[in-house]
């Protein structure tokens, strides 16, 4: 006696689809979703589900001139755009045997005539819109010394590399200047540089990149670690840690000595955190799959700095997928992320005696959930003051902080101004203890 065995959709699929009905029904965070999931490679993902997302229209015009839904009622219509797409705009042609997978093959040579006649109707097929930022490079020195990485890239790859900037008006001038062979480092950020905005391929293959001696992090990423400026031997919290890049990051700067522990509640972003930091090359960082709002003084003893960056509306960030979360202020949303946000900051605030310093921040421009969520910290726990960022930043930053009393010691970022994603930061520091207000 024979059994059939229905055969899987391949998992690339399936998480794909999950990850499009989600954002469509739901209106969860697409950059979130992707960046959680351990089963798919983040790169592949992110592609296909760009070019959905610019060619929908099209897409959706092809679908239904097909007839594809109407005839295969059983077909789920997330994972047929998906597999029309990979099939149309993607890889040009689709793996497996699954049911789903044949079911659209069948139909392949309807879909491209279909296909053509949308492009003839819509016109020109819509290029994924790329963002003209640098292509920021850290290096890793974990795992390399940057003399080794740059010399590599310029004796043996083409690389050259520009004279340091005398101020941060001239390094601008110079990031938004760069040739396709050329590159800078980061007026602020220790061995961090700047590559043109065309070298996102060249670094998104290479060998530095696999083996993490060189990270991917924008220059927003990184200033948040740099301003908390753990030294050596300090004790560190990060609230909210994965994917880990900026834990990485302190863990240079504390050059491997100390404890850095690192929390992250949901189950596939803390397998990447766990991922990230057994392969970075750093021996002090400890991941807890727990949630930070359970954290208590006795589960980390002694921490003195305490990194925050919640999750947030992402409304600074520019990502290679333009969608709605940009673009649209959620007011429902933006009151339910603040109001966690703030739960968080206080947390850090009363829950730990000894900690020195915290640093908030948000890849958010809404002031709701950055000056304003700092704002009513304070007011509760008088213990902590604002402490401006200048210092650390050689004297030079462009944007602030907009209300009356704390907006000059809290900074954003502008991407068309200051080359980065955008964000907001904001340094606390204990000072003289004084009766803490928790009433409020």
């Amino acid at each position: 006696m024979s059994f059939t065995h229905s055969i899987k959709v391949p998992t690339q699929y399936k998480v794909a689809s999950k990850i499009l009905q989600k954002y469509e029904e739901d209106g969860a965070s697409m950059r979130s979703m992707i960046y959680g999931e351990k089963h798919a490679r983040v790169r592949r993902l992110c592609g296909l589900i760009t070019k959905i997302l610019q060619q929908k229209p099209i897409l959706d015009a092809v679908i239904e001139s097909s007839k594809i839904l109407e005839k295969e009622d059983r077909m789920n219509p997330y994972l047929c755009t998906i597999l029309v797409a990979e099939l149309l705009i993607g890889a040009g042609k689709l793996n497996g045997e699954s049911k789903p997978v044949t079911t659209v093959r069948s139909y392949e040579k309807k879909l491209r005539e279909k296909f053509k006649e949308a492009l003839e109707s819509f016109g020109e097929v819509p290029k994924p819109e790329q963002s003209k930022l640098p292509r920021y490079v850290r290096i890793n020195t974990l795992k390399v010394k940057p003399r080794e990485i740059l010399e590599i890239l310029s004796m043996e790859e083409g690389w050259r590399q520009l004279p340091a900037a005398e101020d941060y008006t001239k390094f601008l001038e110079a990031v938004q200047n760069l040739q396709d062979n050329e590159f800078i480092e980061d007026f602020h950020v220790p061995n961090l540089f700047a590559f043109p905005f065309t070298s996102r391929q060249y670094w998104a293959t290479h060998r530095f990149v696999e083996d993490l001696s060189v990270v991917l992090q924008h220059k927003s990423s990184c200033l948040a670690p740099f301003l908390l400026a753990p030294p050596r031997k300090s004790h560190v919290l990060d609230m909210c840690s994965a994917p880990g890049l900026k834990t990485i990051q302190m863990a240079a700067m504390m050059k491997n000595k100390g404890v850095i522990y690192a929390a992250e509640n949901h189950n596939a972003r803390f397998k990447t955190l766990e991922d990230f930091a057994m392969n970075s090359g750093s021996t002090i960082i400890q991941p807890l799959n727990v949630d930070s709002l359970t954290i208590r003084d006795e589960d980390v003893p002694d921490i003195e700095y305490i990194l925050l960056d919640p999750s947030c509306s992402g409304s600074g960030v520019i990502f290679q997928i333009q969608t709605r979360e940009r673009t649209e202020y959620n007011e429902d949303r933006i009151g339910k992320l603040s109001r966690l946000q703030l739960k968080l900051l206080c947390h850090a605030m009363k829950t730990f005696p000894a900690v020195k310093r915290i640093v908030y921040s948000t890849c958010s421009m809404n002031v709701q959930e950055n000056e304003m969520v700092v704002q009513q910290a304070l007011k509760q726990f008088k213990n902590f003051k604002l402490k401006s960022p200048l210092e650390q930043l050689k004297g030079e930053w462009k944007s602030f902080g907009s209300l009356k009393k704390i907006g000059k010691k809290c900074i954003y970022a502008v991407p068309e101004v200051d080359a980065t994603n955008g964000f907001f930061i904001a340094i606390l520091e204990r000072k003289d203890e004084l009766p803490m207000d928790t009433t409020t």
